[in-house]
């Protein structure tokens, strides 16, 4: 019947691969754009929940560290429920903590809400990923899969954007509150486009690995994030960098003993591999601090409001449509992802040194704009990277915990680069003022105490950015030094084997 054919063909339409690619990227979004979406208009929540700087940084830096937590959940996971089912439940459970953070009237409430997104959304990332493997052929995943990459990207640029409009235009609480019409649209696709696919390689559930990791990573962040309210001398703070060293042993130890745990020890055997995670470390500690600092940078000296804040911000996500044309040239090289890595992490370097000299007294829109444009193209170079030199530094058994460790590594660079960020904007101001005797702004009053204060700030920031930038260029080093030692040296030495093997065929003794 021509109605049946026409049901079989729209059911046939939603399963396609390409409405797979449409679900997961806008149940991805939600959890990768709250990332950085409120590190604008941070004013108006700690305002609203009666807090101080010092708790509003977990607003950012513990959401970040509990994806992190949630993303190795994930695989393990689907030996207890079908993907669609799990897909499901982790976006149900990212909409619970977006309901109870948009409600929140004081931090604790917040903190618990932002909690529960950072593990669901931590869930969905790898989730995706193994849905889109599954659901696309062969010769069309890697097309697929670029175009994730390239989602994933905008959505972690445009935070700022989204939350800039919604603070001003919305209010604050509706940058928690457009996740719930974004995760009923994901529910329903769910429904329409997700198969419940046979997985491969499914693992045992290593709860005590999961509990050792999220605890030693817990006690970390919180060491250093309240380090400077508690004083980094105080036995508080000693006993919690105590506590997670005795975790972070204690994983090692469990890890050595058991057969399958989250994240094997088999991984660091690999030199390559351990390089490409030190850069991963290094370049998202460089991109989740600058992204924490340029809204507040824009909005204090330029007096940005936040939606101006984070259009600028915009302009960067625009350049990384470059991810798919890049990602199409790196397929089959061993040495182009290297090279790639490295001018990308050197790109992000240069994007924040680049606002050491700005004038504070004007806005030169092509001194603020040139540095975002720059930062996404380092973006998007580094983006395309990481997947083929996770591929080519490991064995094919490893590649999918491998994938994984990198984006959990990803999410806890980004926690440890909001919170160093954070701490050399409040701690470098009372370095400047101790060379106020010698400054050589003169005067009495309160005009010379502002000016002084002003300067302060600037100097703050100045060296909070070229910081940031250090460590990404620190990031980019590695990968030339590891390509000029390592992969060269090895690629002429199969080149000339092969050579030296065909002219042996070749020759007329043969």
């Amino acid at each position: 019947m021509p109605g049946d054919e026409r049901s079989v063909r729209g059911s046939s339409w939603f399963q396609s691969p390409w409405m797979v690619l449409v679900t997961v990227l806008l149940g991805t979004s939600m959890p990768l754009a709250d990332t950085t979406s409120m590190n604008v208009g941070r004013f108006f929540i700690t305002r609203a929940l009666d807090s101080d700087p010092n708790e509003a940084r977990w607003l950012g830096g513990g959401y970040s560290l509990f994806v992190a937590i949630g993303i190795p959940l994930s695989h393990r996971l689907l030996s207890f429920f079908p993907p669609r089912t799990l897909y499901t439940l982790a976006t149900l459970g990212f909409m619970t903590g977006s309901v109870i953070s948009m409600n929140a009237h004081f931090m604790p409430a917040m903190m618990v809400g932002r909690s529960l997104q950072g593990i669901a959304g931590g869930i969905l990332l790898p989730l995706s990923v193994t849905l889109l493997t599954a659901s696309f052929p062969e010769e069309k995943r890697a097309n697929g899969l670029l175009l994730f990459s390239l989602g994933n990207a905008l959505a972690v640029s445009l935070g700022p954007t989204l939350g800039g409009d919604l603070v001003d235009f919305a209010g604050w609480r509706w940058t928690m509150g457009i996740h719930l019409p974004l995760g009923f649209a994901t529910l329903l696709l769910v429904q329409l486009t997700l198969e419940d696919h046979t997985i491969e390689d499914l693992r045992r559930f290593d709860m005590p690995g999961w509990l050792l990791f999220g605890i030693a990573s817990f006690f970390l962040v919180y060491a250093l994030m309240e380090g400077e309210r508690f004083g980094w001398h105080s036995h508080f703070i000693f006993i919690n960098f105590l506590l997670f060293l005795g975790m972070f042993f204690s994983y090692f130890l469990w890890a050595a003993l058991f057969s399958d745990p989250i994240f094997p020890l088999e991984l660091f055997q690999y030199p390559g591999f351990i390089v490409l995670s030190v850069i991963n470390l290094f370049r998202s500690m460089s991109v989740f601090g600058r992204l924490y600092l340029l809204p507040l940078f824009l909005e204090d000296f330029y007096h940005f409001q936040a939606h101006q804040a984070g259009h600028l911000i915009m302009t960067g996500a625009l350049v990384e449509l470059l991810i798919p044309v890049l990602g199409t040239l790196l397929s089959n090289h061993v040495k182009l992802p290297w090279i790639t890595i490295g001018f990308g992490t050197f790109f992000l370097g240069l994007a924040n040194v680049a606002y050491l000299k700005l004038p504070v007294n004007a806005y030169p829109f092509f001194e603020v704009l040139l540095p975002n444009l720059v930062f996404g193209i380092g973006m998007a170079m580094v983006q395309v990277s990481i997947t083929p030199l996770v591929q080519f530094t490991l064995p094919s058994r490893l590649f999918r915990i491998g994938n994984v460790t990198q984006l959990t590594i990803m999410f806890l660079g980004g926690t440890l680069g909001t919170v160093l960020a954070r701490h050399f904007l409040n701690d470098l101001v009372p370095v400047f003022l101790t060379q106020r005797p010698f400054s050589p702004v003169q005067g009495e009053g309160t005009a010379h105490l502002d000016s002084i204060a002003y300067l302060s700030r600037e100097y703050s920031y100045n060296m909070d950015f070229w910081i940031m930038g250090i460590i990404a260029l620190i990031a980019s080093g590695l990968a030339f030094l590891w390509l000029l030692v390592n992969v060269l040296p090895q690629t002429l030495s199969t080149s000339k084997n092969a050579f030296n093997t065909e002219t042996s065929q070749n020759s007329p003794e043969s």
